[in-house]
């Protein structure tokens, strides 16, 4: 076990997890320093690559704390962001890094004690494994390109506009015809893409116009 603090970095939404880290320090409440913070508007918003990325960067571990599941700011960015979780935890270990590495989890803003021990529980296991030692065994370009190579792409670019996938294979049109038709109920741009692996839908949520 190492007793250097790892380098994780913390993605939290606005409405939750950032106000929940806000609040554990207005109260003094101890955890340790081994986060740094990127505050984004929800847990969805993080994209699957920027995980990978930086643990293939080094990082010894990447988290997202998001508000609990049924209480998402945004109807169901947390469900969305579940679900690409298992994608990502699939790729760690086709790229041979422990699932440890990255964890997901939900807090209320009121939550500043489950806060710490989330980041204590993460530093601990961090601890255990030891340093992120990926970049330095795979530095090499074409080594890299191999192990990146994606089943499935994360995202879809359709007319400059990128689209995310939701994380599910649809093996039959009824099935994935009326997920479609749930994210567009939710006011969400909606993609059905037809692969290999089975159909797939990239999502993205629309930003309203304000009327003037």
């Amino acid at each position: 076990m190492s007793n250097k603090l790892p380098k994780i970095l913390a993605f939290l939404c606005r409405w939750c997890g950032y106000s929940c880290a806000d609040l554990a320090g207005v109260s003094r409440v101890e955890y340790p320093a081994s986060i740094r913070v990127i505050e984004v508007m929800c847990s969805c918003m993080v994209h699957p690559d920027w995980i990978i990325n930086g643990l293939m960067a080094g990082l010894d571990g990447v988290m997202i704390m998001g508000c609990h599941p049924g209480e998402c700011h945004y109807g169901t960015g947390n469900t969305l962001a579940e679900r690409r979780a298992e994608i990502i935890y699939s790729t760690l270990e086709e790229l041979g890094l422990e699932r440890k590495r990255f964890a997901i989890n939900w807090v209320s803003a009121a939550e500043a004690h489950r806060f710490a021990n989330i980041v204590q529980k993460m530093t601990d296991d961090l601890k255990t494994l030891g340093p992120n030692t990926y970049r330095t065994e795979f530095f090499t370009q074409s080594r890299l390109e191999e192990k990146m190579a994606p089943r499935i792409p994360f995202i879809h670019v359709s007319d400059r506009v990128s689209y995310y996938w939701d994380g599910t294979v649809y093996t039959d049109e009824a099935s994935a015809q009326k997920a479609l038709s749930r994210y567009l109920d939710m006011e969400m741009e909606a993609k059905l893409v037809p692969t290999e692996e089975g159909l797939l839908i990239y999502t993205r949520r629309t930003i309203p116009v304000e009327k003037t």
